[in-house]
């Protein structure tokens, strides 16, 4: 660094502070010493901005991208501080300096971003001779600027800067609003008989937080979400519905607490934000550097769970009535009885659980072993550290190479000044650039125990502190050049599903049995309250899905708004999105619109859907890492280098497809919740189509596209699954059933015909199950997955383009666009898929469409004699050689990923 501090020495205390571990000193957090290094790391950030831009030599990456880079360090630095500070204990003397930190960050920010000069530098930077993690820093750093409205015109340009900082203002201002709203709702009651159904150390908590504020009776604050978790325990069914109407009632009361302005002004000025760059919506913008890549998608994998997940609430909800004689479940009581119900159903006693989960067990046993287990990293506990709280505890990391990876600090207990939830931070972010080794938060709110007595984690305690050590560990595995792209500064919706992975340790044979001991006599847990436990966990999961999926969808909605729309009515407008997405009353939202703080105060505006879309990923990776033999060392570490290591200097999906050879499909996440898999629009086809004569009817050119079980996150790929029975069709394609006759679908009739027109006979093979992965494909045909024929639909300026791909390759689409002769090809709506080719989703055939679709082969296809492509629905394929591949599609061999020089 080469600027000079200013004032006082905060560079040391908080920017560049001195140390192995480069960790900020918290002792000296004082509101002038964090307005004092806020401004001398934004002072520092300008200069080194005005001596890019002064420079009048050719602007290189080093000299210009790289300078820009590190002049963001120092603000990165103290936004991590003030962060901290302000989610984990955040004294009232701190309030107004920290809210004044992130205006004048925010402003800056906006500042620079906007400098048409600095961008104009940035913009010259050659990319020719870059190493790849070089050339996506650079294109990262100009899609920064871009996305910021560097290329607007002046009057543009000043608009976002005033949009910019009433948005800061507007989310500092809800965060205050809901941290008070939430202080004052929590549930005070008089008579201890009000808590009938806590246990003893529950309610010595609740005085004990009534203590804390100066008054008599006992105190249950109020978690971030809408669904308490004492609801579980009381038995009392009046004081259940006081805690879940006083949580239900924050930012809706009027008074300093309310939010509903800040909610209405928040999305009509991101809507506006969003039209001046060029989007319909917030949520085209904010999804379209996310790794789902359209709201469509994003909505697609939201509605695709409601219709399962409401199902499986409504046969929970019938068991509750049947068992105990309801006629009706009230809203408040739905969380009591499905935990009842879990108790009784399967003998479980959430008392006597929680006292085999003891925190420092679990710790050291569970979470710590699982690492080391996993990926051979060590920790050991780092004294000296000043944190900014004494409950803080402090971890470093050793690395298999027995040098020190990094450093954890552990923030387990609930306070007044702390936030609620749970969560991760980089504190300081590790990169070869500043040759700082990574320093990152984990943040929980367990109720602290009375002196002397132990801290018991409930199961769903349990599975957010894996959770959340998840994030940590992709914070310490980073291992990129640049802090911007390092651990998990990732996608929204990518970045929970390291965290969400880690999950599946808490109960695993291999890891449990080390922590789940009692904890009065060492007793490990015994098995058959191991195995009713994992069962029990699947229960209440339709209920669990559909508040977590309605939450999901008011965040899409309100990012859906155009440009002009203020709806000030906000509970209004909650309840109407609600209703038509078929949501019922009885289960609210995870957070209603006026306390997602997630939303409007954290960074997750239109990406709340996020959860869910990582999961996909989650569930599926880990039941990979059970077939690896559970905690492998060599999958262990393979993983971690080429996923968990490069952060965002690698494209995450492209190393995902890389290091297993495909996308993850849905299957897994819906076995993981317990939901029957949704019926697909191809399913309901081949319920509803009927029988017919060999030589068939005329082919519908329109017919309906389908979903397609296991839907992919990514391109659609061939349909396939065990085969049932070969087709030779002569006059028609056709399957025999069971008792003998023949079903046939108007897709394959079209696909026969474009055969039999180009010399070829038809060979369609009906399958028993629909499953469109070229992986699985391969293994149900007993065939090298390179043989499968993928057809995938690609969109060039809105018109249709058919790439023909081995399934051993993923579609270099930047590669192929320049082959072609095009400025770009994009993922192809559904809308476009079937209006090309008139099939259903996730079984295109090569041929058999409404009319010509320019086509390209992948050239490697001809390495093998006898290829397998779709045939027109999910659960169909047919063999060609790569000769009648050319010949049916009048296709153009290319090469579909680019040669490495």
């Amino acid at each position: 660094m080469n600027a000079e501090p200013n004032s006082i020495d905060v560079w040391e205390a908080f920017l560049d502070p001195q140390g192995d571990y480069s960790l900020p000193d918290f002792t000296a957090v004082t509101p002038e010493a964090l307005l004092t290094a806020v401004h001398t790391a934004t002072d520092f950030a300008r200069a080194e901005v005005a001596a890019i831009i002064a420079d009048e030599a050719e602007s290189t990456f080093f000299s210009t991208t790289v300078r820009f880079e590190s002049a963001s360090v120092p603000m990165t630095r103290i936004a991590s501080v003030a962060a901290a500070v302000e989610s984990n204990h955040l004294r009232p003397e701190l309030t107004d300096a920290i809210a004044e930190v992130w205006e004048v960050l925010s402003a800056t920010r906006t500042e620079i971003l906007l400098d048409v000069d600095l961008f104009h530098r940035i913009e010259q930077v050659s990319v020719t001779d870059l190493n790849p993690e070089d050339k996506r820093q650079q294109e990262l750093t100009v899609e920064l600027f871009v996305r910021a409205g560097a290329r607007l015109g002046e009057e543009g340009r000043e608009q976002m800067a005033t949009i910019a900082a009433e948005l800061t203002t507007l989310e500092n201002s809800f965060s205050r609003a809901l941290q008070l709203d939430t202080r004052e709702l929590a549930v005070h009651l008089v008579e201890v008989e009000a808590l009938a159904g806590m246990n003893e150390d529950q309610i010595a908590a609740a005085a004990n937080r009534a203590n804390e504020r100066g008054i008599d009776g006992y105190l249950l604050p109020l978690n971030n979400f809408t669904q308490q978790i004492v609801l579980e325990s009381l038995n009392t069914a009046q004081t259940r519905r006081h805690v879940l109407n006083n949580s239900m009632a924050r930012g809706s009361r009027g008074g300093d607490g309310d939010t509903r302005t800040q909610v209405a002004d928040t999305t009509a000025l991101r809507a506006l934000q969003a039209h001046l760059l060029g989007y319909p919506s917030y949520s085209s913008f904010a999804i379209d550097n996310q790794t789902a890549g359209n709201p469509d998608a994003a909505a697609d994998i939201v509605s695709s769970l409601i219709n399962p997940a409401n199902a499986q609430l409504d046969e929970e909800l019938a068991q509750i009535k049947d068992r105990y004689g309801l006629e009706a479940v009230a809203a408040e009581d739905v969380k009591h009885y499905l935990a009842k119900f879990r108790a009784d159903e399967f003998g479980i006693d959430p008392d006597e659980v929680a006292k085999y989960f003891e925190f420092d067990t679990v710790l050291t046993e569970g979470v710590f072993r699982a690492a080391t287990g996993l990926y051979g990293i060590t920790f050991a506990p780092y004294d000296g550290v000043r944190a900014w709280h004494e409950d803080v505890r402090a971890f470093e990391v050793t690395d298999t190479t027995e040098r020190p990876l990094g450093l954890v600090l552990i923030d387990p207990y609930a306070r007044d000044t702390k936030r609620g939830g749970a969560w991760m931070d980089q504190l300081v972010p590790a990169s070869r650039l500043t040759g700082l080794l990574p320093v990152v938060t984990l943040s929980l709110n367990l109720a602290k125990p009375g002196q002397g007595r132990p801290t018991l984690l409930n199961p769903t305690e349990l599975t957010t502190f894996f959770h959340e050590f998840g994030h940590v560990l992709h914070g310490l595995f980073a291992n990129s050049t640049y802090p911007s792209t390092a651990g998990t500064a990732v996608p929204r919706d990518y970045v929970e599903f390291p965290s969400q992975l880690n999950e599946m340790w808490r109960f695993h044979p291999q890891v449990l049995p080390h922590f789940a001991k009692h904890v009065d006599t060492g007793e490990p847990m015994p098995a058959e309250l191991v195995d009713a436990l994992i069962a029990s966990e699947k229960f209440g999961q339709g209920f669990d899905t559909i508040e977590y999926l309605a939450a999901a969808m008011l965040d899409l909605s309100w990012h859906s708004l155009e440009a002009g729309e203020h709806i000030t009515d906000v509970l209004s407008f909650e309840s109407e999105v609600l209703a038509a997405a078929g949501f019922s009353p009885l289960v609210p939202p995870r957070y209603r619109s006026t306390y997602f703080g997630h939303i409007f105060a954290s960074g997750y505006a239109s990406g709340y859907y996020s959860y869910l879309y990582s999961e996909v990923i989650a569930a599926w990776v880990s039941e990979w890492f059970d077939e690896q033999g559970g905690l492998s060392r060599e999958a262990g570490d393979a993983f971690r280098e080429a996923i968990l290591a490069p952060g965002y200097s690698v494209d995450p999906m492209s190393a995902i497809e890389r290091f297993f050879g495909t996308r993850p499909d849905v299957g897994p996440l819906l076995r993981r919740r317990g939901l029957a898999e949704p019926v697909t629009e191809a399913e309901a086809e081949a319920e509803a189509e009927t029988e017919v004569e060999a030589e068939g009817t005329e082919a519908d050119a329109n017919a309906e596209a389908g979903a397609g079980t296991g839907a992919s996150l990514g391109a659609e790929s061939v349909g396939e699954s065990d085969p049932a029975e070969e087709v030779t069709a002569e006059s028609g394609p056709g399957a025999a059933s069971s008792s003998g006759e023949t079903k046939i679908h108007p897709n394959h009739e079209a696909v026969a015909a474009d055969l039999v027109a180009a010399g070829i006979e038809p060979r369609i093979e009906i399958f028993t199950e629909s499953t469109p992965t070229a992986a699985t494909a391969a293994e149900a045909l007993g065939i090298e997955v390179g043989a499968i024929a993928n057809s995938l639909i690609f969109s060039a300026a809105g018109s249709p383009v058919l790439i023909m791909a081995s399934g051993a390759h993923r579609v270099d689409t930047a590669h192929v666009a320049s082959l072609i002769g095009v400025d770009s090809l994009d993922r192809a709506s559904k809308e476009l898929v079937r209006e090309a080719t008139g099939h259903v989703i996730g079984g295109v055939a090569p041929c058999g469409h409404p009319g010509p679709i320019p086509t390209f082969v992948d050239v490697t296809l001809k390495d093998y004699p006898v290829l397998w492509a779709g045939a027109g629905t999910p659960n169909s394929m047919m063999p060609l050689t790569y000769e009648q591949l050319l010949t049916v599609t009048g296709g153009k061999e290319i090469t579909v990923v680019a040669e490495e020089s």
